[in-house]
């Protein structure tokens, strides 16, 4: 899918998936906030920019939340942060370098 973020073109087939993961979106209701989850998945351009995909609503079936289907910008700060709260160790090293051992 092909998407236009700031005059630029973020190809989701021709940039490489890095990592799926579920993750809770404020959602603002008249008198009530809530995070309902929706599958995030993180992409690197050939450029070597990261981006984020929003899309499937990832909660129970009987609320009324739907799909969504919009892209973010994302830092490199920002990705290496998201692998260290998902411990995903081994894509941490394959996108930045290897670990020192503590």
């Amino acid at each position: 899918m092909r998407y236009l973020l700031d005059g630029k073109i973020y190809d989701t087939e021709k940039s490489e998936k890095i990592i799926k993961y579920k993750k809770g979106v404020e959602h603002k209701g008249l008198f009530l906030t809530t995070y309902p989850e929706f599958e995030h998945t993180i992409y690197k351009t050939p450029k070597g920019n990261f981006f984020v995909h929003v899309g499937k609503y990832l909660g129970e079936k009987d609320i009324s939340y739907k799909d969504t289907d919009y892209i973010e910008l994302i830092s490199t700060s920002k990705v290496k942060e998201v692998l260290e709260q998902l411990n995903d160790v081994d894509i941490y090293e394959k996108i930045f370098r290897k670990i020192e051992e503590g």
